[in-house]
């Protein structure tokens, strides 16, 4: 883009000042006047060079240009942040050079001017107020060069998506009114007409025949030919293809437009999608930790595109104190229509709680119709078949006895569910909304039993530094809810639990709710959560948080919000690796709970180690 050309070319030339005038090297720099540590850093790169043992020739001629030279470019730094009334001036002896800065009043932006010179007619039909928000700045407010640019950015993906494909954006133009110390910018645009798509080429490189892999590219397109082209639609494309784990890189180029003789306000181009296949087997291992969790490891195998045709295999291991899981998983794509998958998979748990424990092994197919990038529902088929021994009222000896009874569940489920997430990565979301909701009524020995789930969690940016979004504010709240017959015996593993490592942090796992004499949790018929983190991010590699989290499980059928809630607090680091961030959390309860012979329920605190964040 021109515009960030433009600022690029700013600080070449500054750079360029900063190697002609700098090249030799004062012990001490002083620079006066300026607090800020962005600007300080930028104005002290054009005085300081390391590239020489001194900077001082012996000529004082010389050395009075070279600092001059120092002093235009530090200006030009000055005014790049709106400091246009500045003054800089210099002065050296035999070990140090001053600069004494008086920044004066910093000007703000006054007003945004869009001249398209190809058509002057043409207008994005926004009002002054709706053009500042579109590209994130607020009137009379400060602004410098960096933020030029990404207005200039902002302003060409809006064409993008009003179907100018080779709009072309000139260095924006400063009129400064230094009466009002205000700032007005003009983005000049050659618009080369409206696109309309010919035709879509798509290019697969794959070590399997691409002509079989093609149909399942094309499917996940949303533009078609002979339409204005749409830069989102580009983009939600390139997300969707990227999200499937198949392709390492999908690139989408245009060819050279044409202008339509008969309207020369539209242009003519086809696209071109290239596909580049990812390593299609990936092998993963992790481990686990929570006080009450005790330690566990994970593993899961995965082969992509096992068919040619898009379909995914895999398995997932999980072995700790108390589980014991395997899950045999496959997804099929586009099975009866564009933009499908049916998943499937088997399963054996193996769950031995204070609670309950608990042996299943089921299976489940869903077929998920995708609407967009962010929105699926789906529904399929499940079925179970368990057997759980309720522990609650059992003591020792008891729960050792071979025939204790246990009550069975053998029963078929149709889920329904709904899934929106658009959020921009899975581990470690800095942005967006992620929301799910399910809907299970089963049938089989326990009749009228209806299962329902739901939550949603929304993450907000609030500073912005070069490690991404450098602090972000996440929310999340989850309810459930169990409809049956009162007469029905649910098994004990069925009904909702609360806290631990993806719950309310403060309480130990399924510690949070009501409990009995020997310190067991009973679980509820319905649930209710909710919770706020505040991730910070300190460099590249560590980043802290804290967080605050309520809930309670209920007998009830339904949550009674905030009646009874129990909460805790805590704090954490966060470790980032590619793979996503290693977190380690350190977790309080606000009220421990105690018997009535006195012994605490609760522990004093809960520590927790895992990969990704906790919601």
């Amino acid at each position: 883009m021109s515009c960030m050309n433009w600022i690029q070319k700013s600080a070449a030339m500054g750079f360029v000042v900063c190697l002609k005038t700098s090249l030799l090297f004062a012990q001490t720099v002083v620079i006066n006047g300026v607090s800020d540590p962005q600007i300080l850093k930028l104005v002290r790169s054009q005085a300081v060079s390391p590239w020489s043992q001194s900077r001082f020739s012996g000529d004082a001629t010389t050395d009075r240009c070279r600092l001059d030279n120092d002093i235009e470019a530090i200006k030009l730094v000055l005014h790049s942040f709106g400091y246009f009334d500045a003054t800089v001036s210099a002065d050296f002896n035999h070990d140090q050079e001053t600069f004494e800065i008086d920044l004066k009043e910093r000007y703000k932006i006054d007003n945004i001017t869009i001249v398209y010179e190809d058509d002057e007619n043409y207008s994005l039909g926004l009002r002054m107020n709706q053009l500042f928000d579109l590209v994130d700045i607020k009137m009379n407010s400060y602004i410098d060069t960096q933020r030029l640019a990404e207005v200039g950015e902002k302003i060409d993906q809006y064409l993008g998506q009003q179907g100018f494909a080779f709009a072309h954006m000139y260095q924006p133009e400063l009129k400064i009114d230094k009466s009002k110390k205000k700032i007005s910018v003009t983005y000049r645009v050659k618009l080369n007409g409206r696109t309309i798509i010919g035709k879509t080429i798509v290019k697969i490189k794959s070590k399997k025949d691409p002509r079989l892999l093609e149909p399942f590219v094309r499917n996940r397109i949303t533009w078609h030919d002979n339409e204005i082209y749409d830069a989102e639609k580009i983009e939600e494309a390139k997300t969707c293809l990227m999200d499937t784990g198949i392709f390492a890189l999908i690139d989408v180029t245009m060819t050279d437009h044409t202008i339509d003789p008969k309207t020369p306000k539209i242009s003519h181009a086809n696209i071109v999608l290239t596909a580049e296949e990812a390593p299609l087997r990936d092998v993963s291992v992790g481990v686990k930790y929570g006080t009450s969790e005790k330690l566990g490891l994970l593993a899961s195998w995965t082969h992509y595109n096992i068919d040619g045709k898009g379909s995914r295999f895999g398995t997932l291991f999980e072995l700790s104190k108390h589980t014991k899981s395997g899950r045999v998983k496959y997804s099929n794509f586009d099975t009866f229509g564009k933009a499908q998958e049916l998943a499937s998979q088997v399963f054996y748990l193996k769950e031995n709680v204070a609670t309950y424990d608990v042996s299943k092994a089921g299976m489940e197919s869903i077929l998920w119709q995708n609407f967009g990038v962010h929105f699926k529902v789906g529904t399929g088929i499940c079925g179970e078949r368990s057997k759980t021994l309720d522990k609650v009222d059992l003591d020792e000896t008891d729960i050792q006895d071979p025939t204790a009874e246990k009550v069975k569940f053998n029963a078929v489920g149709v889920p329904l569910g709904i899934n929106f997430d658009s959020t921009d990565t899975f581990l470690d979301p800095q942005r967006g909304i992620r929301g799910s909701g399910t809907i299970t009524p089963y049938f089989g020995n326990l009749k009228n039993l209806t299962i329902l789930s739901g939550k949603v969690a929304a993450y907000f940016p609030f500073k912005q530094n070069t490690f991404k979004n450098s602090m972000v504010i996440a929310v999340y709240s989850k309810v459930g809810s169990i409809l049956r017959d009162a007469n029905n015996v649910i098994p004990r593993d069925k009904l909702f639990f609360a806290g631990g490592a993806n719950s309310v942090r403060g309480y130990g796992n399924q510690k949070l709710g009501p409990i009995n004499k020997n310190k067991k949790p009973l679980g509820g018929e319905s649930v209710f959560e909710i919770g706020a983190e505040t991730r910070y991010r300190l460099n590249e590699k560590i980043g802290l948080v804290l967080f605050f989290e309520g809930g309670n499980v209920y007998s009830s059928k339904i949550p009674n919000p905030f009646h009874d809630m129990m909460f805790g607090y805590g704090f954490g680091m966060r470790y980032y690796t590619p793979l996503g961030p290693v977190r380690i959390d350190l977790a309080f309860p606000t009220k421990r709970r105690k018997l009535d012979d006195g012994k605490p329920v609760d522990s004093r605190f809960n520590i927790y180690i895992s990969v990704g964040q906790a919601f």
